[in-house]
């Protein structure tokens, strides 16, 4: 073959290559001269551009389908949303998030902490995959916490390690679980690297990731303690820490219900503080408070486990008693009386003077068939009561 033909394959061949086709390739002569080299030359620079094609499409598909698995987890990440924003209680929430967390992230491992009430602890409530996830734990172990904001920490770096990762088998992030103003915990996740290849799986878009689940649940768990707490404010006396007028009828009719489907009865006792408007008229609202505050108290501790005191309303209690005769509520409401007869209180380093309480008794199904009636009964036979002189019992007719 002369020299111009093998000329125009190297023109031939580099017309290929500039066209895309990194597949073609040149072939060398017998001749070992400077169209060799550079045929050499050309195959050298085919092999790597097609190598460099290769590991590029290989980067792509990779972004694609973490790109894709991103998506496909924030559309669970908002489905998780949904799920929490309907859990009434912080048990139906852990549950969902147990869930969320090792579907979104099965290919990684973590465990989320959330604070005692004491706040001086932080205590394990879930974890998947290989972490090696502690019971418990300081929040000063925990750079995160410390610092008040995520801590990402590179395998083979110089980053320092929290103290609650035993091991660090991968990167790492910790991310302080904020909302509303106040920390509730703390949400550790890990990526291990691959036996064959070394790489980290944690990338930045899955570290963005775990910020946004962090801020979702954490908003979701304060929410649901808001709820809580004001569920609780509705149903219990700011003052006494009783269970209120409302929790009362509520739950009376539901015990009432539950006697007539298993023949139980049910007991309530309605009490009244005599000559209550004295206290406040002589000593003032604060010390009138002092001893509504401790009544209840005592009322509490007299009673067992199972019976309710309830604030009824300004000097009004209820206590309800299940399971008894009216023999016996009679002699417990008239212990109740012997006790706030001889009741001590103390307000601004001075005894206030001792009270008297009147009280009705009435029993379910004796007395009434309905909630409201055995209620009412009560009422009456307290104003019975009054109508006696004060500080005595009387039973229901």
């Amino acid at each position: 073959m002369t020299d111009n033909a093998r000329i125009e394959r190297v023109v031939d061949l580099l017309a290929r290559l500039a066209s895309g086709d990194l597949s073609a390739r040149g072939v060398r002569s017998d001749s070992d001269d400077d169209i060799d080299a550079t045929i050499e030359g050309i195959n050298m620079l085919a092999e790597e551009l097609e190598a460099s094609r290769d590991t590029l499409e290989q980067r792509v598909q990779e972004r694609t389908a973490e790109l894709e698995s991103v998506n496909a987890n924030v559309l669970r990440l908002a489905e998780l949303g949904n799920l929490l924003a309907a859990c009434e209680t912080a048990t139906e929430a852990f549950a969902m998030v147990e869930h969320g967390l090792k579907t979104m992230f099965d290919h990684l491992s973590g465990a989320m902490y959330l604070y005692r009430a004491s706040r001086n602890i932080l205590e394990l409530r879930t974890s998947w995959g290989e972490v090696d996830a502690t019971e418990s734990m300081n929040p000063r172990d925990c750079w995160g916490l410390r610092r008040g904001h995520s801590h990402f920490v590179e395998m083979d770096s110089a980053t320092l390690s929290c103290e609650h990762v035993s091991e660090q088998t991968g990167d790492s992030i910790c991310i302080p679980m904020s909302a509303h103003g106040e920390t509730l915990g703390m949400l550790h996740v890990i990526g291990h690297r691959t036996s064959t290849t070394g790489m980290v799986p944690f990338t930045p878009l899955q570290r963005q990731l775990t910020v946004l689940v962090a801020e979702q649940v954490s908003l979701a768990f304060a929410n649901i303690g808001l709820r809580e707490r004001l569920g609780i404010q509705a149903l219990r006396d700011p003052l006494t820490g009783l269970r209120n007028r409302r929790f009362a009828d509520e739950w009376i009719h539901q015990e009432v219900a539950r006697g007539e489907r298993n023949d139980r009865s049910l007991g309530v006792i309605m009490i009244d503080i005599d000559h209550f408007k004295r206290v406040n008229d002589t000593y003032g609202h604060d010390a009138g408070d002092a001893m509504l505050k401790a009544i209840a108290q005592m009322l509490e501790q007299a009673l067992r486990p199972q019976d309710l005191p309830c604030r009824y309303g300004g000097e009004e209690f209820l206590v309800l008693v299940s399971e008894v005769d009216v023999t016996t509520l009679h002699d417990r409401a008239e212990e109740l009386r012997r006790q706030v007869e001889v009741l001590s209180v103390e307000f601004r380093r001075t005894t206030l003077p001792p009270v008297t309480m009147s009280a009705g008794v009435a029993v379910y199904p004796e007395h009434g068939k309905t909630a409201g009636e055995i209620i009412e009964a009560a009422d009456a036979a307290l104003y019975a009561a009054k109508r006696a002189g004060r500080n005595t019992t009387r039973i229901a007719s």
